[in-house]
């Protein structure tokens, strides 16, 4: 799976939480609007796999949550997160800005 960690970084304005260490490709971004709202992005590089969540503070289940598998690429560019599978379709593009919206998905 590629990614580009500045772009992410840019993105969700802050750095990764690494997940046990570097070598595991495991990571965890995270961000919270304006709103309430949080997002939260896990992939596992060396498993080409992530998962998205989003979830509310006045809410005590999440919004949705989903796994994805066979992903090839992320992406963080123009305020927006596009996730990619093997045969190069967009799964999933999340918009960050003016709020977190969903505007492709194909699970």
């Amino acid at each position: 799976m590629k990614y580009d960690e500045y772009e992410l970084l840019e993105l969700f304005e802050d750095e990764p939480l690494v997940m046990v260490n570097d070598q595991t490709g495991m990571f965890m971004y995270s961000k919270d609007d304006d709103y309430g709202f949080h997002l939260l992005l896990t992939m596992s590089v060396h498993e080409s796999k992530c998962s998205v969540s989003l979830s509310y503070k006045h809410f005590k289940g999440v919004i949705f949550g989903f796994e994805l598998e066979d992903i090839s690429q992320i992406k963080g560019e123009n305020n927006r997160l596009t996730i990619l599978g093997n045969d190069g379709n967009t799964e999933v593009e999340i918009s960050f800005k003016p709020h977190f919206s969903l505007k492709n998905v194909r699970l």
